[in-house]
């Protein structure tokens, strides 16, 4: 009998062990026994830099099959995480970038050579402020132009009254318009840094407009999941810390240009009222990740299409989130096309944000870095600290603030409409964590 129990309460206890062993063999992928697709891995160190994540590509250049994500996934809310940079407030870092050193070059060095540069060249920059006495000027008109009067670069100040001119010319005058208010000044290759005195200006209106341009292509399905889960409440949230201001929405989703619908488009909607908003999150949720085949994208063309939609002309808040993890196709028109987008959105006042997703490589972070820093916008790339997703370009910036992507974004739109921004909280810290809706 003795012998009887014995061998039951083995039998017992190695069924426990196996159990174990199970569980502890699924765990990574999973949380909770249940799988949020992307690979939800262990907690990462945040302070470990992340792989760069190479082009997804077959042997033809086609996305290969490890590429492409389903976006039937549901991935845990208020999740994603990101980082943002502002190249314009490090303007010396960003030219550190493209120097010439003794041993080693800077990062972006090879793009200053003939015929790689995108058309872009901001390493000489005029940062020009207006104010009226010690306000300043919102949505003021800033153009500058050469000795003999021909157009340079044309801005428009943002919330705190900055605004960045980029010309090659060493000397020439800046015009600033703003309702009845008018100033000239010159600029010189000595004098950068210029400020301006309007004795009036036009008001700031009460007005946020956000489009949002997507790509939407095979490998896309994480990010599509995150905006349909989380869009709602960055706008629910924006909306909480502006009373009374108009929100207006639209949404633009792109693929490539040989795809069977390369570009859909849904215009601004007031989504400070429910059935705005109700009409644009049907939208959103009509796409689905489906096309692409190579690694470049229609990015030229869809920044040009967004730039040429009916944004407001007065003193709005006006800012383009680019969802993307694909740089354009490298051929002359898309890289004039894509240098001219960015050229219209400077002078109309739109913020571009680019927010570089897993497969970007080191030519998206370039010209969507490009893109920012001549718009006044803040470049964001999404990391790998929650574990979400494939592996994430790192762009190796100093003194990041790993934040949730949601609250990142309502962040930025509250700092661009305001003038004050606050100030990043860390991912786990963020009272937000895990309860987007």
């Amino acid at each position: 009998m003795k012998k009887m129990l014995r061998l039951v309460f083995a039998i017992c206890a190695l069924a426990m062990l196996l159990m174990l062993v199970s569980c502890d063999a699924g765990a990574p992928g999973s949380m909770g026994g249940m799988d949020f697709g992307g690979s939800f891995a262990p907690e990462k160190d945040s302070d470990a830099a992340a792989p760069d994540a190479a082009p997804g590509e077959d042997a033809e250049g086609g996305e290969t099959d490890d590429d492409v994500k389903p976006d039937q996934v549901v991935l845990p809310s208020g999740m994603i995480t990101a980082g943002a940079w502002v190249d314009n407030d490090n303007y010396q870092l960003w030219l550190d970038l493209f120097a010439q050193g003794e041993e080693v070059n800077g990062k972006f060095y090879h793009y200053t050579e003939p015929g790689s540069s995108w058309g872009f060249n901001s390493l000489k920059r005029i940062k020009v402020t207006v104010k009226n006495g010690d306000v300043a000027v919102a949505g003021a008109t800033v153009i500058a132009t050469d000795e003999a009067g021909k157009a340079l670069f044309g801005a428009v100040t943002d919330a705190q009254g900055n605004a960045y001119i980029f010309t090659e010319e060493n000397s020439g005058n800046i015009t600033v318009t703003s309702g009845e208010g008018k100033a000239e000044t010159q600029f010189t290759a000595e004098e950068r840094e210029i400020t301006v005195e309007l004795s009036q200006n036009a008001e700031k209106l009460d007005v946020i407009e956000i489009m949002l341009v997507l790509d939407v292509t095979g490998s896309m399905g994480d990010e599509i999941s995150f905006l349909k889960a989380e869009l709602a409440d960055v706008i629910s949230k924006i909306e909480e810390s502006n009373d009374d201001t108009v929100i207006k929405l639209a949404l633009l989703f792109y693929r490539d240009t040989d795809d069977r619908v390369p570009f859909s488009y849904f215009d601004f909607e007031n989504v400070s009222e429910t059935s705005g908003m109700d009409k644009q999150q049907s939208a959103l949720n009509s796409q689905h990740a489906d096309g692409g085949g190579d690694y470049p994208e229609a990015v030229d063309e869809a920044l040009e299409i967004a730039v040429s939609k009916q944004w407001s002309t007065g003193a709005t808040t006006k800012i383009i989130f680019f969802v993307l993890d694909a740089p354009a196709h490298s051929g002359t028109k898309n890289i004039e096309k894509f240098g001219n987008a960015v050229k219209t959105a400077a002078e109309k006042g739109i913020r571009i944000c680019p927010i570089l997703c897993s497969g970007a490589a080191e030519l998206t972070e370039y010209t969507m870095r490009e893109a920012a820093i001549y718009t006044g916008g803040t470049f964001i790339f999404v990391t790998n600290d929650s574990g979400i997703g494939g592996s994430h370009h790192d762009p190796n910036l100093p003194n990041i603030t790993v934040e949730l992507l949601n609250s990142l974004m309502v962040r930025l739109v509250n700092g661009y409409h305001s003038g004050t921004f606050e100030p990043p909280v860390y991912w786990k810290d963020d009272p937000n964590l895990g309860t987007a809706n």
